[in-house]
């Protein structure tokens, strides 16, 4: 603190704090106190509402002032607390002016005679202060890629402007930001000197910064006695050693191990002493958590009959942050049961390997097939958001030969496709289960060669689908999707390979897979092409509970266009439970265009949005 004998009495130099700038300004001997408007004291069931009234505050500031002085509870029961609480509010109101550039302002409470009124606050807001000027202190040694930086940040907020508390410190907060991003790991603020002048109306603003020694990042040390191998955890860096320390690398490591799912606490610390090479170790702290998890679902619906599954799942089965799982479900139209085994980071961060092999039986009115299937898959992401993957499957099928039965012959196919699967996939959503904003795109391109009785058949199979959701209002969720797939090549493959269209997944409203095409006995047979649309309004009415309205369209044909044509659409309304992992679906939707023998309504039952 500057002596004031220094200073001409019209300005005070003193460290930044908004209050005692505003009580300075007025009075040297003044107490200046900080009254909480949602503080504890004085809470009851009487609700929100104002202690005081106050005379003489301009338009501009009401709401703001308002805000700052409301209170939970009931008015006063004594005087002498009616007295406490306008003295409080008084000064409360006296910072928020301050806060808004009015340091010379007056808020006079007026004496309290009774509870039966609520006491008047009288204000004088005087002259708005601007900023005179605007130093930073301490950063003279610092880089020049730092000093860039600073000047950058400093204009943000330049003089001439309004001297609002909101401002002055978020220079301060964007000051030590820049700092950090420059290297500075262990900068910190000493605090901001203000130089208030009440002739000139102004403030004139020194920022004190510690920048401390710059810091380049060395060896990540990793805690003893974990069940992880440290090869699993290394390739979690995301640094060369050497390179300057940033607040957004340890950030990107801090996502990384969050990512790997093994982890209940997760600490990340730079040592603040050097080692002999000039680097600072960084150093984590880390809490595995349990390796084993089970779940269960059912779903139900009337187009799709009824279904449960259940999965087992062990993290960290080798102890490479890899899993291994099995899943099985039991439904009306399908029963599976498949091991799958994920290896993540092989070689470098984000490269993850998925093997699976399983079994799988279906019979649905277009087809029986039941299979056996071996795959491995490679995906590597590019960024957070965008991944591409390839990989190879094996599958052993026997399934109905849909070309004869179009001919009235009945008869099973016996068939080994081997397939070669590519994906691009861009991912923008946070939480798959209940989409809140962000994108999807997905695009599938699906080589392949079919060995069956007689017959090689070699194909192309390519599907697509975009999503897009969109937060129109606090409790209000827009969402859209648009699915398409193409088949090119010989017919004589495993029919799953063909397209289909109508049911829970595609176009809630229609008997499973009906919106394809007929054989001559009526009996849905694959397309070469599909077309879906949906929307859906999601409205989140409260904690637990929340509604949707949704259209879909969709058919699968000969081709694109074709499909586009045929397509038929279909309402419905939903609600939707939260239990806290997300939500569990209740779908009503009924046809638009309805033909001969389609239901008039159908029902679905599941967990998750549909899309």
């Amino acid at each position: 603190m500057v002596n004031r004998a220094e200073r001409p009495a019209s300005t005070r130099h003193l460290s930044w704090n908004r209050t005692a700038l505003c009580c300075l300004l007025l009075t040297a001997t003044s107490a200046c106190a900080t009254f909480r408007g949602n503080s504890a004291e004085g809470e009851s069931a009487g609700g929100t509402y104002m202690p005081v009234t106050i005379s003489g505050l301009p338009d501009n500031l009401q709401r703001g002032a308002e805000s700052a002085l409301q209170i939970h509870g009931n008015k006063a029961d004594s005087v002498l607390e009616a007295r406490r609480r306008a003295t409080q509010a008084a000064d409360t109101l006296q910072e928020y002016l301050a806060s808004e550039g009015y340091f010379a302002a007056a808020v006079s409470p007026e004496l309290v005679e009774s509870t039966d009124t609520r006491p008047r606050l009288d204000v004088s807001v005087g002259e708005r202060f601007r900023i005179a000027s605007i130093k930073v202190s301490g950063t003279d040694d610092v880089t020049p890629q730092a000093q860039q930086r600073i000047r950058s940040a400093l204009e943000t907020l330049k003089p001439g402007a309004w001297a609002r508390t909101t401002e002055i410190e978020a220079l301060e907060s964007l000051l030590l930001r820049q700092l950090q991003n420059s290297g500075y790991a262990f900068a910190e603020s000493k605090g901001i000197d203000a130089l208030a002048s009440r002739a000139d109306k102004n403030v004139e603003l020194t920022y004190n910064m510690k920048p401390g020694e710059l810091v380049r990042l060395g060896e990540m040390t990793i805690p003893d006695g974990l069940r992880t191998k440290d090869k699993a955890i290394r390739v979690l860096q995301n640094w060369d050693e050497g390179d300057l320390y940033s607040p957004e690398k340890m950030e990107t490591l801090r996502t990384r191990v969050r990512s790997t799912g093994l982890f209940d606490g997760i600490g990340v610390e730079i040592n603040e002493q050097p080692d002999a090479d000039g680097t600072n170790p960084v150093d984590l702290k880390l809490s595995e958590g349990k390796r084993r998890t089970i779940g269960a679902g059912l779903s139900y619906s009337t187009s799709d009959g009824a279904g449960a599954n259940a999965s087992w799942e062990r993290r960290n089965f080798r102890g490479m942050a890899d899993t291994l799982g099995v899943e099985a479900q039991a439904a009306t139209l399908a029963r599976h049961l498949k091991v799958t085994y994920k290896r993540p980071n092989i070689g470098r961060y984000g490269r993850t390997l998925t093997a699976e092999a399983g079994v799988r039986d279906e019979e649905t009115d277009a087809y029986d097939l039941k299979g056996i299937k071996v795959a491995a898959n490679l995906a590597q992401p590019f960024n957070k958001n965008f991944t591409l993957s390839a990989g190879a499957a094996v599958d052993a099928t026997r399934s109905t030969d849909y070309e004869l039965r179009a001919q009235g012959i009945n008869s099973l196919q016996d068939q080994v496709t081997l397939s070669f699967p590519l994906g691009a996939n861009y991912d923008t959503v946070r939480n798959p289960l209940d989409p809140q904003g962000g994108n999807r795109a997905y695009l599938g391109v699906e080589p392949g060669f079919s060995f069956g009785t007689g017959t090689v058949a070699s194909y192309t199979r390519i599907q697509s689908s975009v999503s897009t959701y969109k937060k129109m209002t606090k409790r209000l969720v827009a969402a859209l999707r648009l699915e398409a797939g193409s088949f090119l090549g010989d017919d004589s493959v495993p029919v799953d390979r063909k397209f289909y269209s109508g049911g829970g997944g595609t176009v809630r409203g229609y008997d499973y897979q009906s919106l394809s095409p007929k054989d001559p006995k009526g009996e849905p047979i694959g397309g070469d092409a599909m077309l879906n649309v949906s929307g859906e309004l999601r409205w989140r009415k409260s904690e637990h509970w929340g509604y949707v309205a949704f259209i879909d369209a969709g058919a699968a044909d000969s081709d694109l266009e074709t499909a586009a044509s045929s397509m038929r659409s279909a309402f419905g309304l939903g609600v939707r439970y939260y239990p806290g992992f997300g939500p569990v679906r209740l779908d009503i939707a009924t046809p638009l265009n309805p033909r001969e023998g389609d239901e008039p309504v159908h029902l679905y039952i599941s967990i998750g949005q549909a899309f």
